[in-house]
């Protein structure tokens, strides 16, 4: 039978091995308190806390000779009786039964959170912050700071409550990797990070509401970092060898989202020490994760956020059996989705964050993620917190519905800036050339804009040259969650993807849109665009839906006078146009009414404009389509016929008059990037077969700013 608060030692003169040496009894304390602070007279604003069974490791060098840090190490009982590193404080088991804190007695022996005396210590001596961290994290740096807030970024995740969690791992180039206790459920949940302005960019009314400050900053661990025995067990190839990306800027997480952190490369500021004390009642592999998410729901309560910045150590990881540890974490595989699930929809109507921790412990206890005796060492923490002169933050209530809100005014794409959309692609991207990380680098795509999810994206090829469909995807499939294929001569691989569709090399390239339409008429809109066309996605994600996208046209043409020579033949000449005008059925009187007001020329009228890209509402799509279908009985060359239909159905003072880009020659089709500027809508014509030019156009859509 195990005994709580006892350290079990055989007798050799007692037969039936039952002795026991109880540690908890106060005759065991070496001394009076005074006599400690007088041992140890550090007293200062920044400390350090580690407990260990180890002798000094490399670590622990390093940690206990920082500058203007103090370190207190916080002893078990197999721990070395004589220890010494640098001017570390170190409370062996008889000395820490000499404090008078209330968590003495509560605290078990042989456990990990026996940290919860050393945090009470450094409060006890001043501390305003505390850096959480084991004897196996070899810092990099002989700095440890809290970063820059505004050169952080904010991250959020959907109001979802299968994706309530952030896999941070994946901001930091390493989304094959998660943390441990992150929610089994969500791992193969195919989502990229969702990033809202920097806080430096944030319009003021809105940073406390969405990017609260950070009272909290967790560091990444390179080469064998924390992740659960799962990934262990599975993918222990990758281990010991694992680094993030050092050039992603600090994360933040803005208040209704969740990651997992751990105690072993923690920050902690004076308003969030209330949060370190971890639950005994769970085991070793649950407690410091089921503390980190319990305190980031009393976070958004105070007013601060959680955040995450580049790998600051390196983890030389002290043995573990990979079995064991699973074992340990069943309670994370098992209830932590569950426990997210609890944390985001529990209330309290009090108004002091000391009665919420204890009333949130209650809560825990009865859902049975925790036991009563964490309620009880919570009740015992704080009332250590209160003795020793904490000074508990104000509680500013968590309002999940003006979160959401602000969130999504913050999202809208005219708002959103260059250096939060920059983010997931350039950071990373410098991020392939950091020694160790190039195998797993993903460049994190943009997320699907909800302006687009009722819009289908249709693409027309004129020639059936498909080797650059994948690109065309991998541009704008983040951000259309529906896109048409159509062109010619479809090859059997492509069958299903591509629709097959003979429209004379694109002279009449409208039997394209006519044919989606007729195909798909529930779509609220419909985006033509060619294979070689670039789409400003985030300017067209500024358009109202139930408008026409085009450039107006600025060229017509008397057909009854050809008496002057065209300046630029191109196909203009074509008498198919003049067909179809004496064709009385061709157009409606309102429709010819239309076309007069706007060219002023009473009679048959050429109409010039461009068919490379084009958006249609389906409000006018019947009555496009029935021009289309008379254009196609006269073979009217499509780039006559577009502006035609477009001015005939639709007064062009209900256009976005777009910006177009189109190049000519005179090696101008060879210079297309340097188009691509602010407020271009369309670009044309852009090769994705040229080298980079994939590339270069993800990187234009991702950071130009909408005008």
């Amino acid at each position: 039978m195990n005994h709580p608060g006892l350290e079990r030692i055989i007798d050799p003169n007692d037969a039936t091995g039952s002795s026991y040496i109880n540690y908890n009894d106060p005759s065991r304390c070496v001394g009076p308190y005074e006599s400690l602070v007088e041992k140890y007279t550090t007293f200062g604003k920044k400390w350090i806390v580690v407990t260990t069974i180890n002798q000094p490791t490399d670590a622990m060098e390093i940690l206990c000779n920082l500058p203007g840090w103090n370190v207190v190490v916080v002893a078990d009982t197999k721990s070395p009786k004589e220890w010494a590193c640098g001017s570390c404080v170190y409370l062996t088991v008889e000395e820490q039964l000499c404090l008078d804190f209330d968590i003495v007695p509560a605290i078990p022996f042989k456990a990990y959170t026996r940290k919860n005396i050393g945090y009470l210590w450094a409060i006890k001596h001043g501390a305003t912050t505390i850096f959480d961290t084991d004897d196996d994290n070899l810092p990099t740096s002989k700095q440890i700071i809290f970063e820059s807030p505004t050169d952080s970024f904010v991250v959020f995740s959907p109001n979802e409550t299968e994706s309530r969690s952030i896999n941070i791992y994946s901001h930091f180039g390493r989304p094959d990797v998660w943390p441990r206790g992150f929610p089994l459920s969500e791992i193969n949940i195919t989502r990229s990070v969702q990033y809202l302005p920097s806080y430096g960019s944030l319009p003021e009314p809105w940073r406390s509401t969405v990017a609260p400050p950070t009272l909290i900053q967790q560091g990444l661990a390179d080469l064998d970092p924390d992740v659960d025995a799962i990934f262990r067990l599975t993918q222990g190839q990758e281990l010991k060898r694992i680094k993030y990306c050092k050039a992603s800027p600090t994360i933040r997480l803005s208040p209704g989202s969740f990651c997992p952190f751990n105690s072993q490369n923690t920050l902690f500021s004076y308003d969030s020490l209330w949060g370190l004390v971890l639950p005994i009642s769970v085991s070793f592999r649950v407690c410091d994760i089921w503390r980190g998410y319990w305190v980031q729901r009393l976070l958004w309560d105070v007013n601060g956020s959680l955040s995450f910045t580049k790998p600051t150590v390196e983890q030389i990881r002290n043995a573990h059996e990979y079995l064991d540890d699973f074992k340990d974490e069943i309670q994370l595989y098992t209830d932590t989705s569950r426990f997210i699930d609890f944390l985001a929809n529990w209330t309290s109507t009090s108004m002091d964050l000391e009665t919420r921790i204890v009333e949130l412990m209650k809560a825990m206890a009865a859902e049975k993620f925790i036991g009563e005796a964490d309620v009880n060492l919570a009740e015992r923490w704080v009332n250590d917190l209160q003795r020793v002169g904490y000074v508990f933050p104000k509680v500013t209530p968590y309002n999940k519905e003006e979160v959401h809100e602000s969130i999504q005014s913050c999202h809208k794409p005219v708002q959103r800036t260059v250096d939060a959309r920059i983010l997931s692609k350039d950071a990373l991207k410098s991020c392939l050339y950091e020694e160790g990380v190039v195998s797993k680098i993903q460049l994190i795509p943009e997320p699907p804009l909800d302006a687009f999810k009722n819009i289908l994206l249709v693409v027309n090829f004129n020639t059936p040259y498909y080797s650059v469909l994948d690109s065309f995807f991998e541009i704008y499939r983040p951000y259309f969650p529906n896109i048409a294929v159509y062109g010619p001569e479809v090859p059997d691989s492509l069958t299903g993807v591509v629709q097959n569709i003979s429209h004379n090399s694109g002279q009449v390239s409208y039997k394209t849109l006519l044919q989606v339409m007729e195909d798909y008429p529930d779509y609220k809109g419909y985006l033509y665009t060619n294979d070689d066309a670039i789409l400003n996605v985030y300017q067209l994600a500024t358009f109202p839906q139930d408008k026409i996208w085009k450039q107006i046209p600025v060229h017509v043409k008397d057909l009854r006078d050809r008496s002057k020579p065209e300046r630029f033949p191109w196909r203009w000449h074509m008498p198919e146009v003049g067909h179809m005008w004496d064709d009385p059925a061709s157009f409606t009187e309102e429709q010819r009414a239309r076309i007069e007001r706007f060219t002023g020329i009473k009679g048959p009228t050429d109409i010039r404009s461009y068919m490379d890209a084009v958006y249609i509402p389906r409000r006018i799509s019947e009555e496009l389509m029935g021009l289309y279908r008379h254009f196609l009985k006269y073979d009217v060359y499509f780039e006559l016929g577009t502006g035609l239909a477009m001015v005939a159905v639709e007064p062009t003072e209900n256009w976005v008059n777009w910006n177009e880009h189109y190049l000519w020659y005179d090696g101008e089709r060879d210079r297309w990037r340097q188009h691509m500027a602010p407020g271009v809508s369309m670009i044309h014509p852009a090769k994705l077969s040229e080298p980079w030019a994939k590339e270069d156009i993800m990187r234009w859509i991702e950071t130009v700013d909408p005008v």
